[in-house]
């Protein structure tokens, strides 16, 4: 009784000490110097295309509203940016305009690039396709490597709307899966990025549809 007693214990101690082997137990820390050098590791991607689940945070009311899209990018910088759910609600940029395209009525807006609404979403646009140079743009508070992932937090080096960043990049799938960007407001907006694929995008994805005019927003 003794020994299968012993044998039971042993058995666990066993694939406890099987469970720690296998599992990191703390993230590592990185120097910037050592995010530099993943950096120049890196794979350099022309497209990506990802599903992901937004969530908006207004620190006034306490409220965070999620909704659901997908999203098509093209170096050096169009992309498709679309909303669907609760409604659907596209951004596109083609190079030289930015559209708000609305696919249930068929109608489309023209924005300056300088414009609120553009500025954000380009903002966040720039650290998806270019984590390979944002140390150019943004100073390091804090790097992780955590098993796949690299958890960066930023703060720009120019003072500006926003405050904070929080970003993931999953190495072996070579994308950012998760970016938080705090502003001065203490509003926020987080995105979790899935379903990564680094096929070729056709240009004419980043066009407005036949036959859509856009007009100019006043």
């Amino acid at each position: 009784m003794h020994d299968r007693r012993l044998i039971r214990t042993s058995g666990k101690i066993f694939l406890c000490l099987a469970l720690l082997s296998a599992t990191p137990l703390f993230a590592k820390s990185l120097t910037v110097d050592e995010l530099r050098k993943i950096q120049s590791k890196m794979k350099a991607y022309d497209s990506l295309s990802v599903d992901f689940v937004q969530t908006r945070y207004t620190d006034l009311r306490h409220k965070s509203t999620h909704r659901e899209g997908r999203a098509l990018f093209a170096k050096p910088n169009l992309f498709r940016w679309m909303l669907e759910t609760p409604k659907r609600e596209y951004k596109i940029f083609d190079g030289k305009s930015f559209y708000d395209y609305d696919p249930e009525g068929n109608t489309a807006k023209r924005f300056a690039t300088n414009d609120q609404q553009s500025h954000e979403l380009n903002q966040m646009i720039d650290l998806i396709l270019n984590f390979d140079s944002l140390l150019k743009r943004y100073d390091v508070v804090k790097a992780d490597e955590d098993g796949d992932l690299i958890k960066v937090q930023l703060k720009p080096k120019v003072a500006g709307d926003v405050s904070s960043i929080e970003l993931h990049f999953a190495q072996k799938e070579q994308f950012v899966s998760y970016l938080k960007m705090v502003l001065k407001n203490k509003n926020s907006l987080t995105h979790e990025f899935k379903n990564p694929a680094h096929a070729a995008i056709p240009e004419a994805t980043f066009a407005l549809p036949k036959g859509v005019k856009a007009t100019d927003n006043n």
